[in-house]
């Protein structure tokens, strides 16, 4: 009875969230969204492996703009002493990550460093948890006209890191800024052999910090919703599913995705996964990854969608990714 009393609580705190907020959008673009919760909603860490992140985006508009991201990340879960990692009990999680995004004509430069603290408390003894978690970042954006002097379109790459600095900066003033911003989440997620899931709201920047030369415009609170769930298909095999929404002053980011994963061996350390991701109004992004031992690499390649700004601008864009489990 006090675990179900938690889990209504948890979800009126979503609604209320989700119906209250001012929003904006997030401003991390990286590839493998599931792979990287934490830096969209620091609760939602949901298991006790320390982890290792390093990602690749490049991302060319033909004539107009190339610009490549970078994010290296380190997750460092810590349970209570006297208590082991294979436990079901409470943990803390200590994240930190880098960000850098740089245009190949100078005109865009941003950069950003997280730290992010999480504890989990279970709810049951079955792997089931409710999560808190609270970020810190600090951030530079530096923004310019364009190649030909000229500004952007309206909308121009509004799912993607310039789109971003664009919206931190829309007098495109090219003066480097620098400015604190903070975010936190709530979660609650199961994991066990056979099924994992999770499920979470967060917000980041409800300090809502100034971004630009003349302290005119101020960064809205983004605000996010973030789910998903993964099952044992047969002995060899699972399938999965994970969504990403999140919102800023009419603009809005969001991303489906599902997987299907395959051992190569009678270990499960060996593993090849294929995916396939929705971004709306955007893109398809299909993707492959493989496993092996404690690594695995990804690549995606996004697919324009027919009649958007991106297909008309000719945008090539892929991403690759490198975890390690230690």
């Amino acid at each position: 009875m006090k675990q179900i009393k938690i889990t209504v609580v948890f979800f009126k705190t979503i609604a209320l969230t989700f119906s209250t907020s001012l929003i904006h959008g997030q401003d991390i673009h990286m590839p493998a969204l599931q792979e990287l919760n934490i830096l969209y909603n620091p609760a939602l860490k949901t298991d006790k492996t320390t982890k290792t992140y390093v990602g690749f985006r490049t991302v060319n508009y033909p004539g107009i703009i190339s610009y490549s991201s970078k994010l290296i990340a380190i997750e460092l879960p810590l349970v209570p002493r006297n208590e082991d990692f294979t436990d079901v009990t409470r943990y803390f999680d200590i994240a930190a990550a880098i960000n850098t995004t740089g245009a190949t004509d100078r005109s865009l430069a941003a950069s950003g460093a997280t730290l992010a603290l999480t504890y989990a408390l279970p709810l049951d003894g079955y792997g089931t948890y409710i999560s808190a978690g609270f970020n810190a970042n600090y951030n530079f954006n530096n923004i310019g006209t364009s190649i030909y002097g000229g500004y952007y379109p309206e909308g121009f790459d509004k799912q993607d890191a310039l789109g971003a600095a664009i919206v931190a900066d829309p007098f495109l003033s090219g003066y480097n800024f620098g400015y604190f911003s903070s975010g936190a989440g709530i979660s609650v997620f199961h994991t066990d052999e056979n099924t994992q899931w999770y499920a979470g709201v967060s917000t980041r920047n409800f300090n809502h910090p100034y971004t630009e030369w003349n302290r005119t415009s101020r960064l809205g609170s983004n605000n996010g919703v973030q789910a998903g769930y993964t099952t044992t298909f047969n002995e060899i095999a699972t399938i999965g599913g994970y969504a990403n929404f999140s919102w800023h002053n009419g603009v809005y980011e969001h991303f489906l995705g599902a997987t299907y994963t395959r051992n190569l061996d009678d270990s499960s350390r060996y593993k090849v996964t294929g995916g396939i991701g929705f971004r709306l109004g955007d893109a398809l992004v299909p993707s492959v990854a493989l496993k092996l031992k404690n690594t695995l690499v990804s690549f995606f390649y996004d697919l324009n969608l027919p009649n958007t700004i991106y297909k008309l601008n000719r945008r090539k864009a892929y991403s690759f990714s490198l975890r390690i489990f230690l």
